[in-house]
C-alpha cells in the first residue's frame, strides 16, 4: 500500500496551504499516526525547509542532501519506539518548478505526537562550475599570497568594521608562527614537486640521460625522497588507523590518545619537509658545481656509506613489497568478486552456461598471456642490461614519487583549488565571473526556496567553504529583502492593497522575512574567521571608510536586528581548516570596555554567533570531514525542528 503523505492542517478555518510542487514516493509504509493525531489538536504543524550548501571538493549531485537526510532519519529512529518508527513515513523525493528550473528535495517527517515536524532538503549544488577552472600553478600562487597577506596583517593591529564601528582586533603571536611554517612548507612542496618533474623528465625511457644528473646527485635525491616519503608514510598510517578507531568502537577510548601520536607525526613530517625543500637546491648547487666530492653528500654526513644504501635498498624493497600486496589485495577482491557471480549465473541460468565458461576461459588466456609478455621482457632487460637493471633495483621509489607528485596535485586542484577560485576578492583575479556565477546559482536555488509560501521556516547549513557561500547568499537575500522593504512593495501577509501588475506568481512573495523565517543558521568546519582575516586587504592598505563600504554589503555584520534567530557553528581545534568564529562580533575582552560595548554585548548576546566545539572529531586534518558522521551536527539540527515554531 503506498505511504500516504500527511496533509496541511487548517488552522482557525483557514484553508490549507496548497502544495505547489509535484513529489513522489516509492515507499509502502502507512501515514504516521502521530501526525495524524497531531493535526486533531486544531494546531497548524510548521513545515521546514533544509537549504544547504556542500563545501569543497568533488561531491555528486544529492550526496549532500542525502547524508544529512540519512543521519537525521537514523537520529529520528533512536528517539523513538519501533512501533512509533513504523509509523512513520518512509523519506520521499520530491521537485519544485521555480522559473525554467526544476529544483528536487529529500522529503522527511521527523519526532512524533504534537512534536511532529515535516522538513524538506535543498542542496545549493555548484562543484561541477568550479571543474577544470584552475591549475597547480594557480593553486600555488593562491597559497602563498594568502600566506604574505595574513603575515603582513600581523605588522600590527588588525582593524575591522562591524556594526557601524572599527575596532581593534589582537591578533595572536602563534598566527605568525603558523603562517610562516605554513609558507615554508608549500615553498618545500613547490621545490619537491619540480624536482620530480625535472628528474622523471631527465631519466624518461628512451631518453639521454643530461650530464648535470649524475649518478651521485640521483642518490642523494633518491635518499631525501625516500626519508619524506617514509615519514609521510608514517603520517598516513596514522590517520587511517585513526579512522579505524572511529569505525571500531570497542577502540574509542584510543581515540584522544591516538590523536596525540597523529600531532606528534604530524610535527615530525613538518621537521623533515621543510628542511628538504632547503636540502634539494643545495644538493643541486653542489653536485652541479662540482663540490660535492667523489661520492653521494649523504653518505658523507655523519652516516656511512653502508647505512644510507642499506636504507636507500630497505625502502625500495619496502615500497616494492607494499605495491604488491595491495595490487594482490584488488586482485583477491576482484578475483572474489567474479568468482561468485560467476557461479550464481552458472546455478540460476544453466542455459547460458557453456557461454559463461567460454568467455571466462577466454579472459583468462589474456590475462595470462600479458602477465607472461611482461615476465618475458622483464628476462630479457636482466640478461642484457644488468648493470641499469641493477641500478633500478635501487630506485624503485621513483615512480611511486611520480604518482604521489600526481595524486598531490590532483588534491590541491580539487580541494584548495575551489577555494582559491572562490575566495580571492583582495585582488585582482581571473575567476571574478566564476565567483560570481558560484553565487549566483546558488543565491537562486536560495530564493527559490524562501519564496515557497508552504515553508514556515528554513534552515540554512553550510559545510567548509559552503559556509561561506552560504553567508554571502545569506546576505544577498537579506539585503533583497531591505530594498523590497524601502520601496514599500506589497506583500501576501500585509493585508494592504496589492496592483495586479506587483503581484507575485503563486508559490512567490515579494517580501520573503529572510529574516524573520531562518531560526537557524548553521555552519561547521567553516573557514569564515581565517578568510574575514588572511584574504582582507588591509596589508595592501585600507581605509575606515572603505571596510565600511565592504561591510554595508553584509548585514549580518551591520545590524543585530538582520541577523537569524541563531548562528551556531561548530568547529574542532583539530581541523585546521575551520575555527571559532570570532570576527563577526563586536570584540568584548577585559574589563576595560567601554559602557558602550558592554550595553551592546548585553542586548545583543542572544544573536551572537554560538562557537560549539565538536568533542568527536579528534583526528588531525580528518576531522574536517568527521562532523557529518558526529551527533552534534544532526542532533544540533534536530532540536532546531519545532513544530510548535
Amino acid at each position: 500500500m503506498p505511504a500516504k503523505e500527511p496533509e496541511e492542517d487548517e488552522a482557525d478555518g483557514a484553508p490549507a496551504v496548497e502544495d505547489t510542487e509535484a513529489s513522489y514516493s516509492v515507499e509502502t509504509r502507512p501515514a504516521d499516526a502521530t501526525l495524524l493525531a497531531a493535526r486533531a489538536t486544531g494546531r497548524r504543524k510548521t513545515r521546514y525547509a533544509l537549504f544547504l550548501t556542500h563545501g569543497m571538493g568533488q561531491p555528486i549531485p544529492f550526496e549532500t542532501i542525502d547524508q544529512v537526510a540519512a543521519s537525521l532519519r537514523e537520529y529520528d529512529k533512536g528517539k523513538k519506539t519501533a512501533e512509533q518508527f513504523d509509523e512513520t513515513p518512509a523519506p520521499a523525493a520530491g521537485t519544485l518548478k521555480s522559473g525554467e528550473s526544476w529544483l528536487n528535495y529529500i522529503r522527511l517527517w521527523l519526532k512524533s505526537g504534537e512534536d511532529a515536524v515535516e522538513v524538506h532538503l535543498y542542496e545549493g549544488y555548484w562543484a561541477p562550475m568550479t571543474e577544470g577552472a584552475i591549475n597547480a600553478r594557480n593553486v600555488m600562487s593562491f597559497l602563498a599570497d594568502a600566506g604574505l597577506n595574513g603575515v603582513r596583517h600581523t605588522y600590527g593591529r588588525f582593524r575591522r568594521w562591524l556594526f557601524g564601528e572599527y575596532p581593534a582586533v589582537s591578533i595572536p603571536v602563534r598566527t605568525v608562527f603558523f603562517l610562516l611554517i605554513a609558507l615554508a612548507t608549500i615553498a618545500s612542496l613547490v621545490v619537491m614537486n619540480s624536482t620530480i618533474a625535472i628528474v622523471a623528465a631527465a631519466r624518461a625511457f628512451l631518453g639521454e640521460k643530461p650530464a648535470w644528473l649524475g649518478d651521485n646527485l640521483l642518490a642523494d635525491l633518491t635518499t631525501t625522497f625516500n626519508v619524506v616519503v617514509a615519514v609521510m608514510a608514517a603520517f598516513g598510517a596514522s590517520l587511517i588507523f585513526a579512522t579505524l578507531i572511529r569505525k571500531w568502537r570497542l577502540l574509542d577510548r584510543l581515540r584522544t590518545p591516538w590523536s596525540f601520536v597523529t600531532l606528534f607525526l604530524f610535527v615530525v613530517a613538518l621537521f623533515v619537509v621543510i628542511p628538504a625543500g632547503l636540502g634539494i637546491p643545495l644538493l643541486f648547487f653542489s653536485h652541479v658545481g662540482g663540490w660535492s666530492g667523489e661520492f653521494p653528500i649523504w653518505h658523507q654526513w655523519k652516516f656511512s656509506a653502508s647505512a644510507v644504501q642499506a636504507f636507500d635498498k630497505g625502502f625500495d624493497w619496502a615500497a616494492l613489497a607494499l605495491a604488491l600486496a595491495l595490487a594482490a589485495r584488488v586482485a583477491n577482491r576482484w578475483t572474489r568478486r567474479v568468482l561468485a557471480v560467476m557461479s550464481r549465473d552458472l546455478r540460476r541460468r544453466p542455459d547460458t552456461a557453456a557461454a559463461t565458461l567460454l568467455v571466462a576461459v577466454v579472459f583468462s588466456a589474456l590475462l595470462a598471456l600479458l602477465i607472461g609478455l611482461g615476465v618475458f621482457f622483464l628476462g630479457i632487460f636482466r640478461k642484457n642490461t644488468p648493470e641499469a637493471f641493477a641500478l633500478a633495483q635501487y630506485f624503485l621509489a621513483w615512480p611511486l614519487l611520480v604518482a604521489l607528485s600526481a595524486y598531490v596535485r590532483l588534491i590541491l586542484v580539487q580541494y584548495v583549488g575551489d577555494v582559491a577560485i572562490y575566495i580571492m576578492p583582495y585582488k585582482l583575479d581571473a575567476f571574478a565571473n566564476l565567483r560570481r556565477a558560484i553565487k549566483q546559482k546558488v543565491y537562486d536555488v536560495a530564493r527559490a526556496v524562501y519564496q515557497q509560501e508552504q515553508y514556515d521556516k528554513v534552515i540554512v547549513v553550510g559545510h567548509s567553504l559552503g559556509s561561506v557561500i552560504a553567508y554571502d547568499v545569506l546576505n544577498m537575500l537579506i539585503l533583497d529583502d531591505s530594498a523590497m522593504k524601502a520601496a514599500q512593495i506589497p506583500v501576501n501577509d500585509s493585508g494592504g492593497a496589492k496592483k495586479e501588475a506587483d503581484k507575485p506568481e503563486k508559490g512567490e512573495k515579494a517580501f520573503l522575512d529572510v529574516v524573520g523565517r531562518t531560526p537557524l543558521f548553521l555552519t561547521f568546519g567553516s573557514p569564515l574567521d581565517k578568510t574575514a582575516f588572511v584574504f582582507a586587504v588591509q596589508a595592501r592598505g585600507t581605509s575606515e571608510a572603505r571596510e565600511a563600504l565592504a561591510g554595508s554589503v553584509q548585514p549580518l555584520i551591520v545590524d543585530y536586528d538582520f541577523r537569524p534567530e541563531r548562528w551556531l557553528n561548530i568547529w574542532s581545534p583539530w581541523d585546521i581548516i575551520s575555527g571559532s568564529l570570532d570576527l563577526y562580533d563586536f570584540p568584548v575582552r577585559g574589563e576595560r570596555v567601554r559602557k558602550e560595548t558592554t550595553k551592546l554585548f548585553a542586548a545583543t548576546a542572544g544573536k551572537r554567533v554560538e562557537n560549539l566545539r565538536d568533542p568527536a572529531a579528534t583526528t588531525l586534518l580528518v576531522a574536517h570531514t568527521e562532523y557529518w558522521k558526529n551527533e552534534l551536527l544532526t542532533k544540533t539540527i534536530y532540536d532546531a525542528l519545532d513544530a510548535r515554531a
